[in-house]
Parts: C-alpha cells; structure tokens; sequence
C-alpha cells in the first residue's frame, strides 16, 4: 500500500499557505476540523483551542502534530524546484509542523480508499513553539488511546528521551547611588548578577544536563550604580536527581551571593517539560525502525536535550516517541523540504501506522 505523492505534496502546500504563527491558529485548526470530518472522524475545539479527533471509541494508537509555527510565517509562498520544496526566502517554509499534518492526513486517506479500519486518535495541538501551551491544556480525558506518535521530527528521526525543563525569572534589586560622587553608597545588583552567573557551571555540565543564562538586562545610566537587575534562565536534564540539583544550585548560588552583598533576590521559576524516556528495545521504537528500514530510510535513535509535546503526553500516561517527516533548516527562511524523503516519510508512518494497531 502507497501514499499519493501528488496528493501528499498538495495537501502540505495548500497548508502552508494558511497562516498559523503561533497564537495565531484559528483558522488552521477549522480547515484540519471540516478535513477530519470528511475523513469520517468526530473532531471537536477544546477549551485550549486543540483539535481532538477520534474515530473509535476504543483507539490502539495517538497521532499527534502542532498546528502552530514560528515566524516568519504569514504569506508563505512555496516553490517546487525539482526534488526540493522552498520558499522564496522572506519566510520559513513551515514544514514544522505542516509535512507532519500532511503525513497524518494522507495515510488515514489511504486508510479510507482500501476501506481498512485503524483504531485512532488524532491530536492537533497549538502554541507548541512557544511553550507546549496546546498539550499542557489539553483535555486528556477526550484521549483514550494510551500510546502515540508524536509527529514533530525530522525524516527518520525517532526521539526516545526529552529533558526536563525548568524556566527562571531572576530579579535582584541593589541600591543606586551616583557612580562618580558616592558609589560606596551604592549596592551594585549588576555586580551580584556577575559574580552569581560566574559561580555557575553554564553549558553542559554533561550528555544529560545543561544549565543556561540566557538574557539580561538593568541599570538605568552610565552614572548611576545599577539598582535592579532582572535574568532569565534555564536548568535542564534528562536525569530527575541531577536536575533537581542543578535547580536547587542555581536558587542557592543567587540567594547566597545576593545575601553577601546585602542584596535581594527574587526567583520564580516553572517546569516547563517533565523528562520521559521509552526504551530503545518497546515494540514503539521497533516497528518505527523496521518501517524507516523498509522504505529506504535510516532511522536514528535519539535522546535529545530539547523538549516537544511529547512531554506533556508521555506525562498524562501516554507512552509516545516523537518521530516524523519535517524538512532541513527549519525554523529559518532557507527551510526546505525533500519530495523523495517526505514520501518515504509519509510510507514508513503509514506502515507504522497498521502495525500498531493490529
């Protein structure tokens, strides 16, 4: 059994040409509702915004994609060049996520042409790209299919390990004084920032973990000592122990120095991504690899240190990789996608798909 490569191609460029930057996705998510009508499903808007889409009551298998994309991404204009699929380099080419959406979409319409039944629930969530806000508001209890495919990755990827996530906003608050006339009057919050940030170990501290400060910003004048400083920052680790470390260290390395330099701090923080981990060896994985393997793909197994939806899934008990066919160079307007591979994409999660729900 074969996809339709004129049809799959079709069906991602009429996608891409609907603007869905994230925040942005109504209209998205109402053509992915009429289409899964037609395709025989019951699709229903959660209170997030998400599409949730099932057609039977009893689901062997999720399929999952975001509907959203990052910016650039309003006018899109694709070019078919040959065996490429391109902008005209003013904006992304959205295949995050949209050659995934058209991989769900033409292999249940090949389900539906050779009348076979597969068992499905099929999730379009939002606002993935800018903090999970579709899968984290999800409403679960409409989900009855306990493992999935998180389609989100690039052609023969399957990722079998994320990090957990966690998000600071710092603020330390000094005192300001006249830099020139009186600056011992003066408590430097700048000069807490610097010496907390070079008390840290940034970058990665190992094939699991890294830490990160990633912005910064304060003072008010050349003149004046800086009163307020304000950061963000992230820890994250695939390993629950050493991410609790590298969180309670980066607390206690802000509040001590803050305290020493008579300073105060402020710290909030939210998990963003919880860590999951499937086995290289679960029938998930190797029906995935035999499936690439069969259609000329070579899969590679993955445990990455960015985090997806598959986080929140996996979360709320249901046993999911991330794997999938998006281009090369996403995220940026020299996006591109390969016709040949996005096929043999779109095979190898077709022929997934029958194996799971056998």
């Amino acid at each position: 059994m074969k996809v339709n490569q004129d049809r799959l191609i079709k069906t991602f460029i009429d996608l891409v040409k609907i603007d869905s930057e994230s925040g942005e996705e109504k209209e998205i998510i109402n053509y992915l509702q009429n289409t899964m009508f037609d395709l025989g499903f019951s699709a229903e808007i959660d209170k997030t915004g998400n599409l949730i889409c099932s057609n039977n009551s009893k689901p062997k298998l999720m399929l999952a994609a975001h509907a959203d994309t990052v910016k650039p991404g309003k006018g899109i204009k694709p070019i078919i060049d040959g065996n490429i699929i391109k902008t005209d380099g003013t904006t992304i080419l959205g295949s995050d996520d949209k050659a995934n959406i058209a991989i769900i979409l033409e292999t249940i319409q090949v389900l539906k042409e050779n009348d076979i039944q597969a068992p499905l629930d099929v999730v379009f969530t939002i606002g993935e790209e800018v903090g999970f806000i579709g899968s984290t508001g999800l409403d679960y209890e409409k989900i009855n299919a306990k493992v999935g495919l998180n389609l989100d990755g690039e052609i023969g990827e399957i990722d079998i390990a994320e990090p957990s996530v966690m998000v600071f906003n710092i603020e330390i608050t000094g005192k300001a004084a006249h830099s020139g006339m009186a600056p011992e009057k003066g408590i430097n919050a700048l000069k807490i920032a610097a010496e907390a940030i070079s008390s840290l170990d940034l970058g990665r501290i190992d094939e699991e973990t890294t830490v990160n400060v990633g912005t910064i910003r304060g003072g008010e004048a050349v003149n004046i000592v800086p009163e307020k400083v304000m950061m963000k920052a992230e820890v994250r680790s695939r390993s629950d122990e050493k991410f609790n470390y590298q969180v309670k260290k980066l607390v206690d390395v802000f509040e001590e120095t803050s305290k020493k330099h008579g300073g105060l701090v402020k710290i909030t923080s939210e998990q963003t991504a919880y860590a999951y981990n499937v086995s290289e060896n679960d029938k998930l994985v190797e029906v995935l690899k035999n499936c690439f393997t069969k259609n000329g793909i070579t899969p590679e197994i993955l445990m990455i240190n960015a985090a997806s939806d598959t986080s929140n899934f996996s979360r709320n008990s249901i046993k999911c990789v991330t794997t999938g066919g998006c281009g090369k160079d996403y995220h940026t307007t020299g996006e591109y996608l390969e016709i040949d591979g996005f096929t043999k994409a779109a095979e190898s999660i077709l022929d997934a798909l029958l194996g799971l729900t056998k």
